[in-house]
């Protein structure tokens, strides 16, 4: 009795899933460009509870001299539970790990921070029409440097994610994510703002394709789009 809720472009579905997904993003940053792929699987062990695992790859392009790099980012492996509060709505949680995978030298990721982000999520359908939100609170462990300590001891992360089924294997998607600085010196605050679509080429095929753009609408910002 856990509603299918449909999966957004950058938040998770809260329901459980079994599936293959790829991502391919280009980044705009004010001092490089970035492309990343990024595999993932995530395999539902139970109607109420699955695992995924992402591995992005980050190609890193420098603008001010520095050449090319590329290198794992942060790889997460994540636990995610769901309990179906009617046929149209479920709330759940669950465990996620930022792994230290990166480099700090080729500015990818981090190669001793460990991130433990416990999280929790609501969807809802109401017809045609999608809501699911997410928190997740991210504890880093392991920072090197005394400056890492006092920039962060607790990072907020949310999102909020809209879906309209116009037709009825095609929605369109609008999406709010951030991140703020709950305990520590840091006081940036970042919010994105990502529109976009998915949608099935055929019925007869379990394939989903969908695009989108993303962009910063606050002031404090991590790229360009």
């Amino acid at each position: 009795e856990i509603p299918d809720l449909a999966h957004p472009l950058i938040a998770e579905s809260p329901t459980p899933d079994t599936e293959l997904r790829f991502e391919y993003l280009f980044v705009d940053k004010q001092n490089a460009d970035e492309h990343i792929v990024n595999p993932e699987g995530e395999l539902a062990i139970a109607s109420w509870a699955s695992i995924e695992v992402d591995a992005p790859y980050v190609f890193r392009d420098s603008k001010v001299g520095a050449g090319s790099e590329d290198n794992f980012g942060v790889a997460e492996i994540a636990l995610k539970l769901a309990h179906g509060l009617s046929q149209s709505a479920l709330i759940g949680g669950g465990l996620e790990l930022g792994l230290p995978t990166g480099n700090d030298t080729k500015e990818i990721g981090s190669n001793n921070e460990l991130v433990i982000e416990p999280f929790i999520d609501f969807g809802v359908k109401f017809k045609t029409f999608e809501v699911i939100t997410f928190l997740g609170f991210g504890i880093p462990i392991n920072q090197q440097s005394a400056e890492e300590r006092e920039a962060k001891d607790l990072e907020l992360e949310y999102n909020v994610a809209f879906a309209y089924w116009f037709v009825p294997s095609t929605r369109f998607i609008l999406e709010f994510d951030g991140e703020s600085v709950a305990i520590g010196d840091d006081n940036e605050g970042v919010v994105n703002l990502t529109v976009g679509f998915i949608g099935a080429p055929s019925g007869d095929v379990p394939l989903e394709i969908g695009g989108g753009i993303s962009f910063p609408i606050t002031a404090d910002k991590e790229f360009d789009n």
